[in-house]
């Protein structure tokens, strides 16, 4: 997500544009510093951001209840495949991504935006912030 909100105020603001961004351990110290106002632009960007946390004990990958969550959440919320219920603002960054999952399901995200979802995560992730997520 760093990157794609980094990507997006780059599109927004072409003098933040610096190829090497997100590549720190391989760029010269020259240009890590070049990169100083677009990584502080993304931060404060992602600080006003709301997150929600679920207790998930699990290890992550495909099959995990991670997985399973995210999967369904990404593809629930999506409006890449059809009208979102609940659209992005006109003035959401999310637009200016180069990115067209991005743009169209109006989610900071690549993987899932065109899946569908399973209703049934939805009665698991109620048990999961009943119980202190």
């Amino acid at each position: 997500m760093i990157v794609l909100v980094g990507q997006a105020l780059a599109n927004e603001n072409s003098a933040l544009k610096i190829g090497s961004w997100r590549r720190r351990s391989t760029a010269p110290r020259e240009v890590r510093q070049q990169e100083t106002s677009l990584e502080q632009k993304v931060s404060d960007f992602m600080a006003k951001m709301t997150f929600i946390i679920l207790p998930i004990e699990d290890l992550p990958g495909p099959d995990s209840l991670r997985g399973v969550i995210e999967r369904n959440s990404i593809a629930l919320l999506s409006g890449f495949n059809h009208r979102a219920t609940d659209r992005p603002g006109a003035g959401w960054l999310g637009a200016k991504s180069g990115r067209e999952r991005v743009r169209k399901s109006g989610l900071w995200n690549n993987n899932h935006v065109d899946e569908g979802y399973d209703p049934a995560f939805l009665e698991v992730v109620e048990i999961l912030v009943a119980s202190g997520g």
